[in-house]
């Protein structure tokens, strides 16, 4: 098995082809989810089902059932969101996120420090689009 998270999707497609897919690889970078389950990947190794689970079990099946297009609108539906949580960080957002929807799992462990304002709101914003905020 092979966590894949350097976002070379031609490394992933590499990796696919030299072990003609015998080799378990995960995707690790949310932007690039899209494409590397279409290039083979046997899962994803996120957090963002804490926060919106059935978007990403939705996108994961429709890549299963082959339904390119439901996958592409799936995942252009909820690219802000997982772009964003990667860009300012893990597990900050996640907890931030997770308050959100109503679950205190408390401040991200020092040297960590809690979202800013705006970036909750903003956080927020993104959650209240995909219909997930309290």
């Amino acid at each position: 098995m092979v966590k894949e998270s350097t976002g070379d999707i031609q490394r992933m497609h590499r990796l696919f082809k030299a072990t003609n897919g015998q080799v378990a690889f995960y995707n690790g970078c949310n932007p690039l989810t899209l494409e590397a389950l279409v290039a083979g990947a046997t899962g994803w190794c996120t957090a963002a089902p804490n926060l919106i689970p059935a978007l990403n079990l939705a996108l994961w099946d429709a890549v299963q059932q082959g339904d390119l297009a439901e996958a592409r609108a799936l995942f252009y539906r909820q690219f802000e969101l997982l772009e964003y949580i990667t860009r300012r960080g893990l597990p900050t957002t996640i907890k931030a996120g997770l308050k959100m929807l109503g679950q205190d799992v408390g401040a991200p462990r020092l040297p960590l420090q809690p979202l800013d304002a705006q970036g909750s709101g903003y956080l927020k914003g993104l959650l209240e689009a995909l219909g997930a905020a309290n």
